[in-house]
């Protein structure tokens, strides 16, 4: 019997909703706006790290040095790609600042 191969574990993190049913949850919509901000910052910004510390790794034992990242330059394709990659980040990261929620965490929630 052919023995399955070894799989390193992930980690993955729903999407943050943006309103849960109109609520305000921390007494202020813009608290929430900005607390979902901080928690969606944390997310992408640890995911980045660890796969940036197994890349650094992987290359290392590549012989792929510094100096030849720092001299790499992109084409315009991926200019672009990286510029639609930044786009969902600052609409991840940023985004809940534009809800509207004008509920406090105490109202009763409207039935659906």
């Amino acid at each position: 019997m052919a023995t399955p191969a070894k799989t390193r574990q992930t980690y993955t993190v729903e999407a943050i909703p943006k309103n849960l049913t109109e609520g305000a949850f921390l007494g202020d919509p813009s608290i929430d706006r900005m607390m979902s901000c901080m928690i969606a910052i944390g997310t992408e910004l640890w995911a980045t790290q660890y796969r940036l510390k197994v890349m650094e790794a992987v290359m290392a034992t590549k012989g792929i040095t510094n100096e030849s990242i720092e001299q790499y330059m992109p084409s315009a394709a991926q200019v672009a790609d990286w510029e639609r990659d930044r786009d969902r980040f600052v609409d991840l990261t940023f985004g809940a600042l534009g809800d509207d929620a004008h509920l406090p965490a105490y109202a009763p929630y409207p039935k659906s």
